[in-house]
């Protein structure tokens, strides 16, 4: 239960989506000194467990990479190519453009439809972050 409640202080003031290995690593730095710390394998589990509840969904990124954020409000996904940030948009902004987008055709979406739009976060476009390197790229 303890790590449950640690991965969701992680992540709620995130406001956005995290790889496990960032929410063992955050899990890690906010416990106090000498306290036994959950091991990866313990992070998994308790992400597992939570999407299983419905309380995290999962985004997984070129790459491989998948993140795991809080199950809120119905959103999308702004992920940025340069530093892989990922932006919640929420989904009534973008419900009128999709129902354009629908409109005539057959195709009915489900409530847990889901877009993963691609760019730069405001911070890339000012040239104000280092871009991350992309997995696999060796660099």
């Amino acid at each position: 239960m303890a790590s449950r409640i640690q991965v969701l202080a992680v992540l709620e003031p995130v406001q956005g989506h995290l790889p496990v290995a960032e929410i063992h690593q955050r899990v890690r730095a906010s416990l106090p000194p000498g306290a036994h710390p959950p091991d990866v394998v313990t992070i998994y589990r308790t992400v597992t467990t939570l999407m299983d509840q419905g309380v995290l969904h999962a985004l997984t990124l070129d790459g491989g990479i998948t993140t795991y954020g809080l199950a809120t409000a119905p959103h999308h996904h702004a992920v940025c190519t340069q530093c892989r940030s990922i932006i919640e948009v929420p989904a009534r902004q973008l419900s009128l453009a999709l129902e354009h987008a629908m409109a005539g055709s057959s195709f009915a979406l489900s409530e847990k439809a889901g877009l993963t739009l691609r760019g730069l976060c405001p911070q890339c476009q000012d040239g104000g972050r280092d871009p991350r390197p992309a997995p696999g790229s060796g660099r």
